[in-house]
């Protein structure tokens, strides 16, 4: 759907100067942020989204065309509001009939309740349309402008954030939130020259969403996948749903794949609010004994592990920095395949697909690869076994999951942000240094007071901040606190304003700039 005109620019009075907030990366996390600032805001504010990719609304998450790529959580708990729970539910319902538009043009039956598991493509509709839906119902003193382009440099300046563009544009507001998203999977870090050569050709596919570079792959080729998590399971997908007769082999340090989604009745956590483990071997005693008793009163495991996901950002918020990389170090696959599971239909289609042979879990690491005349020769040290797996494949595909150490990501924008100082990655390297609220963590230890980030990027004090059930509570949380800004207060603790970068103009020079951003949609 294409997203509506905004409303007419409406001249801020003097008593009520405009706000103005940047908001960089239009997926779900920028999107929904952008909807909570229209519908909340009730003096004159200005909402800038800058989004470099082709849509506004989407993200890499939801603009996948295929079909068969589904959410791995139900319908009835992916609103994007969470003042309004049932939003997404009326939005399914008032589709019946229609022929699914933004579902990569497959028709989509609507479930009839909210435990099913659609599509992304479909979510992907949904969020354009929370976007659009906003922007046509925001008060004549608020409106949304649409940017096209690729933020490359963000600089804060007392109390306002000159925000450049590639392309030379500049946009001067009161302040500015990181909403990046995800990054692909760095290349694995082997130390040969002939892995160095694989890497660099194009057998080997480091971005597993490079839906066009999959589609180049013989259809009756051996393939080799790294990882075998939920991105694995969405290229395995891929990869069916084009044809591909060939085997598929997906390797990792343990071989353990997502679990599958049943359904669970509610049950109360072991956790009480007032009482935090202190360590992970803490939680995951608890947790274990937990699960066993509620198997024994009739319930699934799910249930108990479910029970659990409320008190999440808490239980990390209480585990020491050691603990932290202790679970990380050791706990963390075996969590994720609990926490992250498969919708049943996919369960399925990768259960068949291993038990007919096409799909192999190999058990292992990657320590070496090799061109060869029809491919790559990959060398896997299989656990357990005293001699490196040979493994034959006409293309190699990197599903390892995101990126999140952003001391490795050449992202211009990224680059600029740590080289200036005025962000750096966590201890953990699961993000950006931020602070509960968002702000952003410079290289002196203090927090910007105009600069904030959201969505995945900000994990690193919650663990959990990659779902829709937390991304919007965080969406919600962080709108208020934006909009209770003005243009002359802060929101967080005062940082001192870092030099502006070389070759770039002096703060006059952008304070002046922006007019070619004036048009609703560049």
């Amino acid at each position: 759907m294409t997203v509506m005109p905004a409303h007419p620019h409406i001249a801020p009075s003097p008593a009520a100067p405009e706000r103005s907030i940047a908001i960089v990366g239009a997926g779900f996390t920028g999107s929904v942020l952008a909807a909570h600032l229209l519908r909340g805001a009730e003096t004159p504010t200005a909402v800038h989204l800058i989004e470099c990719g082709g849509c506004h609304g989407t993200g890499v998450a939801y603009s996948t065309p295929n079909g068969g790529h589904l959410l791995n959580v139900r319908a009835y708990n992916m609103s994007a509001y969470p003042d309004d729970p049932r939003h997404f539910l009326r939005w399914l319902w008032s589709r019946e009939g229609d022929d699914a538009q933004g579902n990569g043009g497959r028709p989509e039956a609507i479930p009839p309740s909210g435990h099913a598991f659609v599509s992304r493509a479909l979510y992907g509709g949904y969020i354009k349309d929370v976007l659009a839906q906003a922007q046509a119902a925001a008060p004549d003193h608020a409106r949304l402008r649409l940017i096209r382009g690729e933020a490359v440099d963000l600089r804060p300046d007392g109390e306002r954030v000159h925000v450049r563009l590639g392309d030379g544009r500049r946009l001067t507001v009161d302040a500015a939130v990181l909403c990046i998203g995800n990054f692909p999977p760095s290349p694995p870090c082997l130390d040969s020259a002939t892995a160095a050569e694989a890497f660099a050709s194009d057998r080997f596919i480091g971005d597993p969403w490079d839906l066009a570079a999959i589609a180049r792959i013989d259809r009756d080729a051996p393939v080799a996948i790294l990882g075998t998590g939920l991105t694995m399971v969405d290229t395995v997908l891929t990869l069916l749903d084009q044809g591909h007769r060939g085997p598929v082999t997906a390797v990792s340090r343990r071989g353990l794949l997502p679990l599958r989604h049943k359904e669970v009745r509610p049950y109360k956590s072991f956790l009480h609010p007032e009482v935090m483990p202190r360590t992970v071997l803490d939680v995951l005693i608890a947790l274990k004994a937990d699960a066993r008793r509620a198997q024994a009163e009739g319930f699934d495991w799910r249930s108990a592990f479910d029970a659990l996901r409320p008190h999440h950002h808490r239980i990390w918020a209480h585990l020491p920095e050691e603990e932290r990389r202790r679970f990380l170090r050791h706990a963390r696959p075996f969590w994720e395949v609990h926490r992250h599971r498969m919708a049943p239909e996919v369960a399925d289609r990768i259960d068949a697909a291993r038990a007919s042979g096409q799909l192999s879990i190999l058990q292992g690491r990657l320590r070496d690869a090799a061109l060869t005349g029809t491919g790559l020769n990959l060398q896997i040290a299989a656990r357990g076994a005293a001699v490196p797996h040979g493994l034959t494949a006409a293309a190699l595909i990197n599903a390892t999951g995101t990126n999140c150490d952003y001391g490795r990501i050449r992202h211009p924008l990224v680059r600029a942000l740590l080289d200036h100082g005025l962000a750096r990655p966590d201890p953990l390297r699961l993000g950006l240094d931020v602070t509960q609220t968002g702000a952003v963590i410079g290289t002196d230890g203090k927090p910007a007071s105009r600069l904030f980030a959201l969505g995945p990027v900000s994990k690193a004090p919650f663990w959990e901040m990659t779902a829709v059930p937390e991304l919007r509570n965080q969406c919600a949380q962080a709108a208020e606190r934006l909009l209770a800004l003005g243009p002359a207060e802060g929101l967080g603790a005062a940082a001192p304003p870092p030099g502006l970068s070389p070759g770039l103009p002096s703060s006059g020079g952008w304070a002046n700039a922006g007019s070619g951003l004036n048009a609703r949609s560049d």
